[in-house]
């Protein structure tokens, strides 16, 4: 199933990971007739909205009672936009969440067991088609459901469907969250080449070359293990395996790394209190 058999999609917030999807879908076939913006942070003005033909409405005026409406607001305002559509959705609602650490049961409390209800987790790289997006529902989707849903988020990357929700915790913090934690490392590789004495220029396209083209490599090779793709490039003796041992000892990193994940695990359960 394409996008092109979207004919309505609702998008409540417009933050960056809103803007990201949109613009997935955009390149991904959806028509920008079929989408409608509502966030009163953003002005009808403003540049992307007008480049791509994009509608902006107000949660007062829009209908909800058919199409696709998908959350993509902060937890913190997501009560005050539940009140307001509660009497908005219907049975013929698909009502598709990417709000961090709020779970369906909450959701339900406010919407009913009527409308059909997706939560979702996708990442940042979905503006250029590399997302990843693990989907659940406490509904029984019919199939054309299923398959718009997968079509919305296929687009986009890639998905899979999970089978219980307390996942999406650690999914939050692994992969919704883990665009932040490459762009970290990223940053701190370019920062020691600088401090050694390279170029801006040549030590950001070293870096980001390097990582571009490893998970290129990866992607290529999907029957290749991490671990064996660690082990190609580690040559007994040879200096990556001096750096490995610093990295690797006493399983540091995997032990901040550890640390770090489960930090971000446990405040987006807190979110949803």
């Amino acid at each position: 199933m394409s996008l092109q058999t979207i004919k309505k999609l609702t998008l409540i917030g417009f933050g960056r990971m809103g803007k990201s999807m949109v613009r997935g879908w955009l390149d991904g076939g959806l028509s920008s007739n079929a989408i409608q913006i509502i966030d009163p942070n953003i002005s009808s003005t403003d540049k992307f909205i007008t480049e791509n033909n994009l509608s902006m409405n107000s949660l007062e005026k829009i209908d909800l009672s058919q199409g696709m409406i998908v959350l993509a607001v902060k937890p913190q305002v997501l009560e005050s936009i539940l009140s307001s559509i509660k009497e908005k959705v219907t049975l013929e609602s698909i009502i598709i969440s990417i709000v961090a650490g709020y779970p369906i049961e909450d959701i339900r409390s406010y919407i009913g067991v009527g409308p059909k209800l997706i939560r979702t987790m996708p990442n940042t790289p979905a503006a250029i088609g590399k997302g990843m997006t693990a989907i659940f529902s406490d509904s029984a989707l019919d199939q054309h459901t299923r398959l718009e849903a997968e079509s919305l988020f296929g687009t986009i990357g890639k998905y899979c469907w999970i089978e219980n929700e307390d996942h999406m915790h650690l999914i939050t913090a692994i992969s919704g969250s883990g665009p932040a934690y490459y762009y970290l490392l990223t940053e701190c590789l370019i920062e020691i080449a600088l401090s050694g004495g390279l170029d801006i220029e040549i030590a950001r396209l070293l870096v980001e070359q390097t990582f571009t083209g490893s998970a290129a490599l990866a992607e290529k090779f999907p029957d290749i293990s991490p671990a064996q793709q660690r082990q190609n490039v580690t040559s007994p003796g040879g200096t990556t395996e001096a750096a490995l041992k610093i990295l690797m000892e006493d399983d540091k990193l995997k032990k901040l790394l550890g640390l770090a994940i489960n930090s971000a695990a446990e405040r987006s359960k807190s979110l949803s209190k």
